[in-house]
């Protein structure tokens, strides 16, 4: 394994701010999303099955995409890729609130208001997973194995950023309604867009670094451990994050506008405790990607299994933090892992891939969460629990071997 022997820029310049600022407002528009589909497709008529198949069809084609963008952006560049991803977001969000806007006059139901929302959520998905698998690629050139794990603290902790302020915006704008956050995060990501266009500069390592032939995929030995970890952890974790709004209305009897809001507040409680995972735990103190993993995953197990019990709603907010706490350990210790373990040629294949991971768990998790709590409202988070604790082990184990 090589690395950049002199990177483009220090992580403090101000080209990797704005990549920071165009991953934070994509995160706002994405939690906004997760808070709000919930309570939206319950006040046009939509089935939780048909919540879970929109995030579950969008979660497919984000995963499609993303390897095919992060070859891309070592063919075409990283500003190009994460420019097209950006725009790609920024119109989603219009065109997806717009669907819900006619649907919420009246002029929209059945089964056409649920084929066109999913295809406003595909079409959106699969250009916006360009910007995730460029920005990635991005701080990977820059950064030297030293700086790596640092460096995917703060891109994860700038998307953890806009996931604590989203729900806020949520919160505070939901006497207004349910739409207008929408609307906001396609103008924010809108403006993120500009600034990068205007000021940041192609990285010279995905320059010399164009490889068309490099096929880093799945299975390659040095990657597949931290493919897994990605995998997984977001399959439980999509469970319970489509599953949350309902268990919360359905637990506490609550109206649509009031699940928003307790929904909105237990998400910036996980969000910011997953802040601090990322922000200080890797990016300050550089734990190494194999320690963030096996302290995260038994702190998803614990979180998962407190949620059994949602004995009040400050305690469900608490539960949703620790959750928070452990993804924030296991995101950027898998995707560090996933980097440091290739070679500068091939840090936009194995971006793609990584971008790919939590997405990929978005496929299955929605609908299997959405099932298990038709059946009963526990089994979710019972699953999901169950799920982390073989994984936890294993990650333990090979931590061990690697030591």
């Amino acid at each position: 394994m090589t690395t950049p022997s002199h990177p483009a820029s220090p992580l403090s310049g101000l080209s990797t701010r704005l990549i920071l600022f165009s991953i934070l407002a994509t995160g706002i528009g994405q939690s906004m999303t997760f808070t709000l589909l919930a309570p939206l497709g319950r006040e046009v008529g939509l089935s939780e099955i048909q919540v879970g198949s929109i995030i579950t069809c969008a979660a497919l084609a984000f995963t499609a995409s993303s390897p095919v963008w992060g070859r891309a952006s070592d063919r075409w560049g990283r500003k190009p890729l994460l420019l097209l991803g950006l725009l790609g977001y920024a119109g989603g969000y219009v065109l997806f609130a717009s669907v819900f806007y006619f649907a919420l006059k009246g002029e929209l139901s059945g089964l056409l208001l649920f084929v066109l929302a999913l295809a406003a959520r595909v079409s959106m998905a699969g250009i916006m997973s360009a910007a995730p698998s460029a920005a990635t690629a991005y701080i990977s050139d820059i950064t030297t194995a030293e700086q790596r794990v640092s460096g995917m603290g703060r891109l994860g902790a700038a998307r953890t950023l806009g996931a604590i302020l989203g729900p806020a915006v949520c919160g505070l704008l939901s006497i207004l309604g349910l739409l207008p956050p929408l609307y906001i995060a396609g103008t924010v990501t809108l403006f993120s867009a500009l600034l990068v266009a205007l000021v940041v500069r192609e990285p010279e390592r995905s320059n010399r670094a164009a490889h068309p032939d490099i096929r880093v995929n799945i299975f390659d030995r040095r990657t597949r451990p931290y493919f897994l970890v990605g995998f997984l952890s977001f399959l439980a974790f999509s469970m319970t994050n489509q599953t949350i709004g309902f268990y919360i209305q359905d637990s506490f009897v609550l109206n649509g506008q009031r699940t928003a809001q307790v929904l909105g507040l237990g998400l910036m409680v996980a969000a910011a405790a997953s802040f601090f995972s990322q922000a200080f735990l890797a990016g300050r103190l550089g734990v190494k990607p194999m320690r963030l993993m096996s302290w995260g995953l038994p702190l998803l197990m614990l979180g998962y299994g407190c949620l059994l019990f949602p004995i009040n709603i400050p305690a469900l907010v608490l539960f949703l933090g620790i959750l928070g706490l452990g993804l924030g350990m296991v995101s950027p210790g898998f995707t560090a892992g996933a980097s440091l373990a290739v070679n500068p040629e091939e840090q936009g294949a194995v971006s793609g891939i990584v971008s790919a991971c939590p997405a990929a768990g978005f496929i299955i998790g929605p609908i299997l969460g959405t099932s298990l709590y038709q059946i009963n409202h526990a089994l979710p988070y019972l699953c999901a629990g169950l799920l982390m604790l073989p994984l936890a082990f294993f990650i333990v184990r090979l931590a061990r071997k690697t030591a």
